[in-house]
C-alpha cells in the first residue's frame, strides 16, 4: 500500500520540487520561462515557506505535487490577501495530488485567519482552469492573457489584526488537517517503483 503524505517543506526538498517545478518553466503553466538555479530556488522556498507557506504531497517519500503561497502582486502589503500556485507531477495527475495540496493550504489559510486567495492561469491552460474552478474559485476578471480567479476563505477569527503564520498554526490542528489531506489522494493501484 503506497503512503500517502501531505506536508510543509523545508530547504531540503528544494532539489525535488525543482524537478517538479522545471517541466512547467516556458510553458503557459508557469510564471517564469525557465527554472531557476537551485541555490536560487531553495532561497525562495527560505524566503516564503515561514511566513507564507510551501506544501508537499509525497507517495512512499516521492515527491508527487508542491503548491505554495506569495504576496497578492496587486496589493502586496494586504497581509490577508495571496496568490497560490500549483505544480503536480504529469505521471501523477488526476489522482487527487492537487486537491490535497489545496486542501491542506486552505485549512492553514483560514486556520490563519487569511480572507481571500488569487489564482491566475494562463488562457491556454484549461486543465487548471477546471481544475481552480472544480475547487470552487470563481472568477474575478482577465489580466492580458491570464485568467484571474478568487477564492474567498472563512478565517477562523475573523477580527485578527494579522495572519498567523503557517508555522505557528497548533500542531493538533495542522495534523488533522494533513490526515484529512492525506486521505483525498487516489493512491489504489499505484505502484511508486514504476512511476518514480
Amino acid at each position: 500500500m503506497v503512503r500517502v503524505a501531505v506536508r510543509r517543506v523545508n530547504e531540503w526538498d528544494g532539489p525535488s520540487m525543482l524537478k517538479i517545478y522545471t517541466p512547467y518553466a516556458g510553458t503557459a503553466a508557469a510564471p517564469e520561462p525557465q527554472a531557476p538555479e537551485l541555490q536560487a530556488y531553495i532561497q525562495r522556498i527560505d524566503q516564503y515557506t515561514y511566513g507564507l507557506g510551501w506544501l508537499l504531497c509525497e507517495l512512499d517519500c516521492h515527491p508527487a505535487g508542491f503548491c505554495h503561497l506569495t504576496e497578492n502582486r496587486h496589493a502586496p502589503k494586504d497581509l490577508f490577501s495571496v496568490e497560490f500556485q500549483l505544480y503536480v507531477r504529469e505521471d501523477c495527475q488526476r489522482r487527487g495530488v492537487g486537491r490535497a495540496l489545496w486542501s491542506l493550504m486552505r485549512d492553514i489559510m483560514e486556520e490563519g485567519n487569511r480572507r481571500e486567495v488569487f489564482a491566475r492561469v494562463h488562457r491556454e491552460n484549461q486543465k487548471a482552469l477546471d481544475f481552480f474552478l472544480a475547487m470552487g474559485f470563481q472568477e474575478a476578471g482577465e489580466e492580458e492573457d491570464q485568467r484571474v480567479l478568487r477564492y474567498a476563505l472563512t478565517p477562523a477569527s475573523p477580527s485578527e489584526e494579522r495572519p498567523t503564520k503557517p508555522y505557528l498554526i497548533d500542531k493538533f490542528v495542522y495534523e488533522a488537517a494533513r490526515e484529512r489531506a492525506a486521505g483525498l489522494v487516489d493512491a489504489e493501484g499505484l505502484e511508486t517503483e514504476k512511476i518514480f
